[in-house]
C-alpha cells in the first residue's frame, strides 16, 4: 500500500525532487529520529545536534500565532520507499506536476528541517486532545516538503551544507524592521518616522535598515538594530542576558506602557539630535563619516553606555529624560589622539578611558562589561551636573 501525495516534480543535478505538503502530523509520524552526525563513524548520514532553545523557540511560535509560517523541510527517500508519476504527457519536462507515492510505514530521513520536525512534535504532545484549538489548526494546515529520491546517503550531509551556504539570513536590523509583532519593533518604527525627531531624518535618511551597522561613508548614523536596543536598554535597562529574556521584558514594558515608552525614548532622541556632533551632521556642517572618525558617538557600546545611564538617572535617582540627556550632551565624546608609550589615556582625555576604552592602547572594546562600566562614569556626569 501506498501513500499518495500530488506533488511537482523536477531534477536537480540528476536526482529526482519533489515539492508536496503533508499536515503536521502525518509528518511527524512520516520522519525517522534524526542520528547525529559523525563524519568519522560508520553511519552515512546524521544531523547537527539539536538546539533544545531553539526548537522549543519554533514550538511557542507554534503555538501562539495564528498565522505562523514555516519554510520547507527537506526529506530524502530510497527508490524502494518512494516513487514519482508524472501527469500523463507532462513526462521528461523540466517541471512535472504529477502524484508522489510513498510506501506506509516506511520513515524518511531529515536532510534540513529537524527543529521545525522536532516543534511539531512537543506540540503535538502537549495538545494531543482532539479538540485542542491547536491541535485543530495544526491538522488543517500543511507543512511544505522537498523529498529527493535518492539512494545515496552521503549526498544528505552535502546538500545540507549547501543548503546552508547558499541561503543568506537577512541581518538582525532588516529582520527586526520587519517583524511588526513586537511592541518594541512597531514603536520604533513610528519613532523613525516621527517628523520631530530630525535624528532620523524620517528614517531612511539617517537609520540603516538593511545592515547592521552604516559603511564608514554612509550617511547615515545608526542601525536599526542600534536604536532598537539601545531605546530598549534606556527603559529596561540590563537586567536581562539573553536575547529572548529581553525581547520579553522589553516588548511586556512597551505593550503596558506604549505612550510612557513614546514620550520617554521621544526625549531621549530629541536630546541627541542636540548634542554638538549630531547636531552639525544634521545640519550639514558635518558628515556622518567625519563624525565616526572625529568622535566615539557611533560606537554601539558608547551608546549603549548612555542608554544605561539614562536608565538609571531617571529609575534611581528620578532625573527626567531631558535633564539627563541635556547634562549627556556636555560630555566630550571625540576620540583623543593615541597614547604616548609613556603617557596613558585618562578620564581626562575622555570619561572611557578605563572602561570601555583601553588607556594603553586607545583601542574601543565593545563587551557588555564594558559598557556596563563606562554607563557608570556616565552616570556621575549625569549626577554632578546641573
Amino acid at each position: 500500500m501506498e501513500l499518495q501525495l500530488p506533488g511537482i516534480g523536477y531534477r536537480q543535478g540528476d536526482r529526482l525532487m519533489v515539492t508536496t505538503a503533508m499536515d503536521p502530523v502525518a509528518l511527524v509520524k512520516t520522519v525517522a529520529q534524526p542520528d547525529p552526525w559523525n563524519p568519522v563513524g560508520t553511519q552515512p548520514h546524521g544531523n547537527r545536534p539539536q538546539d533544545k532553545a531553539h526548537r522549543k523557540g519554533i514550538a511557542e511560535y507554534l503555538e501562539n500565532e495564528d498565522q505562523f509560517v514555516l519554510g520547507a523541510v527537506v526529506l530524502y527517500a530510497k527508490h524502494t520507499e518512494a516513487r514519482f508519476e508524472p501527469d500523463q504527457g507532462k513526462e521528461g519536462r523540466a517541471v512535472m506536476p504529477g502524484t508522489l507515492y510513498l510506501n506506509y510505514g516506511a520513515q524518511f530521513d531529515v536532510g534540513d528541517g529537524q527543529h521545525r520536525i522536532g516543534a511539531y512534535s512537543d506540540v503535538i504532545q502537549a495538545h494531543s486532545e482532539d479538540e485542542d484549538p491547536v491541535m485543530k489548526r495544526l491538522r488543517a494546515s500543511g507543512q511544505p516538503l522537498v523529498v529527493v529520491i535518492d539512494d545515496n546517503p552521503l549526498h544528505r550531509a552535502q546538500d545540507f551544507t549547501d543548503l546552508q551556504r547558499n541561503a543568506k539570513p537577512p541581518s538582525a536590523s532588516i529582520g527586526l524592521s520587519m517583524d511588526r509583532r513586537q511592541p518594541i519593533n512597531r514603536l520604533m518604527i513610528k519613532l523613525v518616522q516621527e517628523p520631530e525627531l530630525k535624528i532620523f531624518g524620517k528614517g531612511a535618511e539617517r537609520v540603516e535598515f538593511f545592515k547592521d551597522s552604516p559603511g564608514k561613508l554612509s550617511a547615515k548614523l545608526f542601525s536599526f538594530k542600534t536604536i532598537r536596543y539601545l531605546s530598549g536598554t534606556a527603559l529596561i535597562g540590563v537586567s536581562q542576558r539573553t536575547t529572548k529574556g529581553w525581547d520579553k521584558v522589553v516588548n511586556d514594558y512597551v505593550e503596558a506602557y506604549e505612550q510612557d515608552a513614546k514620550t520617554k525614548l521621544t526625549d531621549l532622541w530629541s536630546g541627541f539630535g542636540t548634542w554638538p556632533d549630531i547636531a552639525a551632521v544634521l545640519s550639514g556642517k558635518m558628515t556622518a563619516a567625519t563624525m565616526r572618525d572625529k568622535t566615539y558617538l557611533a560606537s554601539s557600546g558608547v551608546l549603549y553606555a548612555i542608554a544605561y545611564a539614562v536608565h538609571q538617572a531617571t529609575t534611581e535617582y528620578k532625573i527626567p529624560v531631558k535633564d539627563a540627556m541635556k547634562r549627556l550632551g556636555d560630555v566630550n565624546y571625540t576620540r583623543p589622539g593615541p597614547p604616548k608609550p609613556t603617557e596613558y589615556l585618562t578620564l581626562k582625555d575622555t570619561p572611557f578611558a578605563g572602561n570601555l576604552v583601553d588607556p594603553e592602547t586607545g583601542k574601543v572594546g565593545s563587551g557588555r562589561p564594558a559598557w556596563e562600566a563606562a554607563a557608570e562614569e556616565l552616570l556621575n556626569r549625569i549626577k554632578t551636573t546641573s
